[in-house]
C-alpha cells in the first residue's frame, strides 16, 4: 500500500513539474538590438554583428499564439498597448531580434506604417494591430521588392517547435 501511495505522489509531482523538465527552447522572446551593422547601404541587418540589449520587447508569456500561415503573433492587450506607446516608434524603426533562449533566429524592425521609407528587411508595424492585438511579421515594407531577397526565417523549425509544445502554434 505504501508503495502505491509513493508512486501516486511521484506521478503527481512529476506531472506538475513538466515545465521545469522541458528541453531547451522554452523561451521565445523579442529583444531590442543595441548594436548591429547593416549590409551595404541596405536596411538588411548582419545578424553576426548583432548585440542584444537586456531589454525584452515581447516576452514569451505575452505571446498568446502564432499563425504560421499568416505570419501573425497574437499578443496580450498590455503588450500591444506598450508597443503602441513605445517611445521609439519613430519613422526609421527600432531594430529587434526574435530569439529562442537568447539565440537569434531572425532580426527585423518595428517600422511604423506612416513612414514613407522603404525597408528591405523584416518588419512589424507596432501601430497596425487593428485593435485585435495581432502583429504581422512582413518581408519588407511596404512589401518585398521584385528581385530582392530577404531570408525568411519566420517559420524557423525552432520557433514552431517551441510554440507547438506550448499549444501557441496555429498551423
Amino acid at each position: 500500500m505504501k508503495r502505491l501511495i509513493l508512486i501516486t505522489v511521484l506521478i503527481v509531482l512529476i506531472s506538475g513539474c513538466e515545465k521545469f523538465l522541458s528541453p531547451p527552447g522554452k523561451s521565445l522572446d523579442f529583444y531590442i538590438i543595441k548594436d548591429f551593422e547593416r549590409i551595404g547601404t541596405t536596411y538588411k541587418i548582419d545578424n553576426s554583428s548583432v548585440k542584444l540589449s537586456d531589454s525584452i520587447i515581447i516576452s514569451y508569456d505575452e505571446i498568446i499564439s502564432y499563425n504560421s500561415k499568416t505570419y501573425t503573433f497574437t499578443v496580450t492587450g498590455p503588450c500591444a498597448d506598450r508597443l503602441t506607446d513605445f517611445e521609439n516608434n519613430h519613422i526609421h524603426g527600432m531594430p529587434f531580434a526574435v530569439t529562442i533562449d537568447k539565440e537569434i533566429i531572425y532580426t527585423g524592425y518595428f517600422w511604423c506604417g506612416f513612414s514613407s521609407a522603404m525597408v528591405d528587411w523584416i518588419t512589424i508595424d507596432p501601430l497596425n494591430y487593428s485593435g485585435t492585438n495581432i502583429l504581422k511579421v512582413r518581408l519588407g515594407y511596404p512589401g518585398i521588392v521584385i528581385g530582392d531577397y530577404i531570408p525568411d526565417d519566420r517559420n524557423d523549425k525552432r520557433i514552431l517547435k517551441t510554440l507547438r509544445r506550448d499549444n501557441k502554434l496555429i498551423d
